[in-house]
């Protein structure tokens, strides 16, 4: 199993160099990048600007408020393990992180878990499924056979979204209230 930095893949190195422009839904052309330790203050307002429902499912737990040291935390994922894109802001939002999806790599060093957030302002744009879309095509590169995600039964948005990509989902062993999302990557080589 080869993990890298992520910008030692070819989709990496065009992040990095901030190149990665998606259209959303209301036309408008959003920049999907790595995720940097200058963001954590943006995370936090983003966090912030979340409905309670949005942040209980983003977390799977009631975190009111991002602390700085948990931003920094997520600001700064290991290379060789984790990556976030995250989704530029435009017109009032500029600057600012709108969201974005992470990829969390396992112990066994084949799989890695998932996780997508946005604020409300960039919900019904597509912007999740663009960048979990990218998420996922950057843990094919480093290597990752299978990404996996645990989701709210109540979650129906991130349920479609995961659905719509090619999730598999099953109800989660542990717990009633939360699906299991999967999806295989070596499968789905071009």
């Amino acid at each position: 199993m080869r993990h890298a930095a992520s910008t030692d893949t070819l989709l990496g190195r065009e992040l990095a160099k901030r190149h990665v422009t998606v259209h959303g839904k209301d036309g408008a052309t959003y920049l999907l990048r790595p995720i940097a330790a200058s963001d954590a203050a943006s995370l936090i307002r983003g966090y912030d600007a979340m409905s309670d429902d949005s942040k209980w499912y983003r977390m799977l737990n009631t975190v009111p408020h991002l602390s700085v040291a948990a931003a920094q935390k997520f600001c700064s994922p290991d290379p060789e393990r984790e990556l976030c894109v995250v989704v530029e802001g435009r017109g009032e939002l500029q600057g600012e992180i709108l969201g974005g999806a992470r990829i969390a790599g396992e112990a066994d060093d084949r799989t890695a878990e998932f996780s997508v957030s946005l604020r409300p302002e960039a919900q019904g744009l597509g912007l999740a499924h663009r960048a979990l879309e990218m998420a996922l095509e950057e843990a094919r590169e480093m290597g990752y056979e299978a990404v996996w995600g645990l989701i709210a039964r109540s979650n129906e948005p991130m349920l479609r979204l995961a659905r719509r990509i090619g999730f598999k989902t099953s109800t989660c062993p542990d717990d009633i209230a939360l699906v299991r999302a999967e999806i295989r990557l070596m499968q789905q080589k071009r």
